[in-house]
């Protein structure tokens, strides 16, 4: 749903700036460090409770291989929690399961 604004432009709802700042730290965090590992494991946790999103639903996994492909391009994915998209979706459902 896009919401007019009054110079007739149009936004986006404020759900969709939550995941743009989520793949944005996704991109430019430094994961050999645990804080930032822990610290998107949050974020993506408050998003999914914010969104409804469950651990099976389609969606859920769409916007997870987003995120993981944007881990890749800034960090190149490796970390002692994750070396895959499968570990990282079992780290990043961990609250959510």
């Amino acid at each position: 749903m896009n919401i007019g604004n009054d110079t007739g432009a149009v936004r986006k709802p404020r759900q969709n700036a939550e995941f743009r700042f989520l793949l944005h730290y996704a991109k430019e965090a430094f994961f050999d460090e645990e804080i930032c590992r822990d610290l998107l494991l949050v974020l993506w946790t408050a998003y999914c409770l914010h969104k409804g999103l469950t651990t099976i639903s389609a969606q859920y996994a769409s916007e997870l291989l987003k995120v993981w492909c944007k881990v890749v391009e800034g960090s190149g994915g490796d970390t002692a929690d994750w070396s895959d998209f499968r570990s990282f979706d079992t780290f990043m459902g961990r609250y959510l399961v």
